[in-house]
């Protein structure tokens, strides 16, 4: 079985300091430890919902204008949801040769192989 987990952009692999980058580290850590044929911790960072979903937090219709303008500047930082759906897909089938997906590593592999 694969195991996609989706961490963040700025998790803390040394589980150093307190909050949501370390314990999201620890759990990447552990995840890593368990048995799975493979296992990828997913690091995105902004992530661009798509049009018409339901559940999404209200202040996305207040952000989302960013999107385009972070793209054109640091790709790596945004994605849309469906690239990152795309690229979970991809990776479980063709495997990758790292196992912490970056922004990069999304953009790459949500596109057809």
């Amino acid at each position: 079985m694969s195991f996609c987990y989706i961490s963040g952009a700025g998790t803390n692999s040394k589980e150093k300091g307190t909050g949501w980058a370390a314990v999201k580290g620890k759990t990447e850590n552990d995840l890593m430890k368990i048995p799975f044929k493979q296992v990828f911790a997913f690091r995105p960072g902004f992530i661009k919902p798509i049009k018409g979903l339901s559940k999404t937090h209200s202040y996305y219709k207040y952000i989302n204008w960013l999107y385009p303008i972070g793209r054109a500047l640091y790709p790596a930082g945004f994605t849309t949801l469906q690239e990152l759906a795309q690229a979970m897909i991809n990776i479980t089938k063709q495997g990758y040769p790292t196992k912490v997906i970056e922004g990069k590593d999304i953009i790459i592999l949500a596109k057809p192989s």
